[in-house]
């Protein structure tokens, strides 16, 4: 089976989309960066895919809908594929390049999500988090998963836990990592919230005798990480405090925080990191950083089912340390998220199909 990964070069659709590929050993893949003209022609291929999408196109027709909307490296890239079993898409913005060269390569289609405008009506497959799941019917379509595919499992980071225990000569202690998010239209962690979960660092690590392993993301306000910088980074108990593109010693150091932790405090902001932690087999707290009067997102819904399934726990900060003292003693193991399997075994089903 040989697949064709499309890529909007966001760091969230790439590591759903590499999930995906990685639960499909035996498959032979390709990526291929998708890059507009402009963001104007972007808009006017998605829309004009709204109303022909399911129509029969001529291969000279679709040749001439993508050397004019994308850049010349990305055509000059897409002419020299030239099978294609599967093409796999995450994002809004390739999901009108993969219907088009369907077309070309008589393949099958694949999305992450629901792209917007198109929807998935048009897709052999649409994967969707429980959030996008609309009305009661049940389509052919669609595979249904909690939250959102990704590369992590247990078993690969319990694997990398002993190594990077042994290469960097960690101490036998309880670790606490801290995934840290950023803003939207619904949430945010100011510098009033960075010094209370400060704080509860400083409490539990001592209290514990646990060590604290930090990252940032690229949305965290500048503010937020700076304050945290300067009480965190040179505490003895917290030996990691990673920053998005700043120079490391480890090959990943997102994931080298998954691997070592024993239990993993998340931002509610960020749901592609709550799927992560929760695909990694430790306890998960959900910090909730919102108003508590302010109308919830759609998210929330999924983390009110993940906690009724004993995946995850939610929290606010005032509640945090004794949330971490459950979470390290509690003798009930909580129950990893499978989506990335159960969306990797629906597409195999519909690779078999004739």
């Amino acid at each position: 089976m040989r697949v064709v990964i499309l890529s909007d070069n966001r760091p969230g659709h790439y590591k759903q989309s590499l999930g995906l590929v990685e639960k499909m050993p035996n498959c032979e893949t390709e990526w291929v960066r998708i890059e507009f003209r402009h963001k104007w022609r972007d808009n006017l291929l998605r829309a004009f895919m709204c109303v022909f999408g399911g129509t029969s196109l001529s291969e000279l027709f679709i040749q001439v809908l993508l050397r004019w909307s994308l850049t010349a490296e990305t055509y000059s890239a897409l002419t020299r594929l030239h099978t294609a079993d599967i093409i796999l898409s995450t994002g809004s913005s390739v999901a009108a390049v993969n219907l088009l060269l369907s077309q070309m390569f008589s393949a099958k289609t694949v999305t992450c999500r629901r792209p917007s405008p198109l929807g998935t009506r048009y897709f052999d497959l649409a994967i969707l988090p429980m959030f996008s799941w609309h009305g009661k019917r049940e389509k052919d379509n669609v595979c249904k998963t909690v939250g959102v595919p990704n590369p992590i499992s247990p078993d690969t980071l319990n694997a990398e836990q002993k190594q990077l225990i042994q290469a960097l000569n960690l101490p036998d202690c309880p670790r606490i990592g801290i995934l840290i998010g950023g803003t939207d239209r619904h949430e945010t962690i100011t510098t009033a919230d960075a010094e209370k979960l400060q704080k509860v660092c400083e409490a539990a690590a001592t209290e514990l005798e646990a060590q604290i392993l930090v990252t940032t993301s690229r949305r965290t306000p500048t503010n937020v990480t700076e304050h945290l910088s300067a009480s965190l980074k040179h505490a003895d108990w917290c030996p990691f405090f990673i920053e998005p593109n700043t120079a490391s010693a480890l090959t990943d150091p997102y994931e080298a925080i998954l691997a070592l932790s024993d239990l993993l405090i998340v931002t509610a902001d960020s749901f592609s990191m709550v799927c992560e932690a929760a695909s990694s087999g430790r306890p998960v707290i959900v910090l909730k950083l919102s108003r508590e009067n302010m109308k919830k997102p759609k998210r929330y819904k999924v983390y009110a089912y993940m906690e009724q399934h004993a995946v995850v726990r939610q929290c606010r900060l005032d509640d945090l340390k004794q949330y971490i003292v459950d979470g390290l003693t509690s003798p009930v193991p909580n129950t990893p998220l499978r989506d990335t399997e159960t969306a990797a075994e629906a597409i195999h089903r519909l690779a078999l199909k004739k």
